[in-house]
């Protein structure tokens, strides 16, 4: 199959910028028929990426903490899937030495992630569009991850997901790592750079609709605010532990981040108990397959 455009809206009067034709011209056919991004949301898009990638600053610091403090990745295979962006699987493949393949379902983050690589020139790192239950992944790994994308598939689809990255996918002796806001927790909403408001999730829904709707915007990916927000799955950990409950896996770790993590004496507690689970603005947790 040959390349496809990139259609990208709006168009300047003088044309696109050279960044944004380059977009159009390298993005292969397996990006669907075309990917809708325009030239702010591209920037927009590759802007948010890199800061995570690159800023010791960003939301995923605490993730990439307990990524090198866990895991030996160097030389490993590691599948990223939700990829996002990118900018995990380019921190992993630079920072810990890992073979990665990140997989998405939104078009427009394989662009974004591709063009943040063409910028580093990460080697050992490719991003493929695919829905894994229409079209499953025939590799097999040593590290899965899932980045804050538990929280964002569809209930119907967990059991079928979790069932071929951890049954088809990840070798005996793997691990896979999730992590992700637990709908418990002030932040779980993922309302926070449009509504500054902890615990909105907990408000009456008309009122929580009628925000969004003012605030609402496109996002870089295919999704708005709202949607996004509805089609939240209200993720808890004892919601993945029954997702997880079929499955040979035994726990690594579990680690339930508050902002009381901050100081130094409370810095490996784990605050995974009444009412402190409510104040948890990330679950991180892992598992070995046997």
């Amino acid at each position: 199959m040959g390349a496809r455009s990139i259609v990208l809206r709006p168009v300047s009067a003088n044309g696109l910028q050279p960044d944004i034709m380059n977009a159009t011209t390298s993005v292969d056919s397996d990006v669907m028929e075309s990917a809708l991004l325009d030239e702010a949301l591209l920037k927009e898009g590759l802007a948010y990426a890199e800061r995570n990638f690159a800023s010791d600053k960003s939301h995923l610091v605490l993730d990439k903490k307990i990524l090198k403090k866990y895991f030996d990745l160097r030389d490993r295979d590691v599948l990223d899937f939700g990829c996002g962006m990118g900018n995990t699987s380019l921190w992993v493949a630079r920072e810990m030495g890992a073979r990665v393949d990140g997989f998405d379902l939104d078009p427009n983050h394989i662009v974004v992630a591709r063009e943040l690589n063409r910028k580093f020139q990460i080697p050992n790192v490719r991003f493929e569009l695919r829905n894994i239950i229409e079209s499953p992944i025939d590799n097999q790994y040593d590290f899965i991850m899932l980045n804050d994308v538990i929280e964002h598939i569809k209930e119907e689809w967990i059991p079928g997901i979790l069932d071929i990255l951890i049954s088809r996918n990840l070798r005996k002796g793997g691990a896979i790592f999730f992590s992700y806001p637990p709908w418990e927790g002030p932040h779980a909403s993922h309302l926070q750079r449009a509504i500054r408001i902890p615990w909105i999730q907990f408000f009456p829904q008309p009122y929580v609709h009628s925000l969004i709707r003012q605030n609402n915007r496109k996002l870089v990916g295919s999704k708005d605010l709202m949607t996004e927000y509805m089609e939240l799955n209200h993720m808890t950990h004892r919601k993945l532990m029954r997702y997880l409950k079929p499955f040979k896996l035994s726990r690594i770790f579990r680690y339930s981040h508050t902002k009381l993590n901050n100081f130094r004496a409370l810095e490996e507690t784990n605050w995974t108990f009444f009412p402190f689970n409510y104040i948890v603005t990330k679950e991180l947790i892992a598992f070995r397959k046997f």
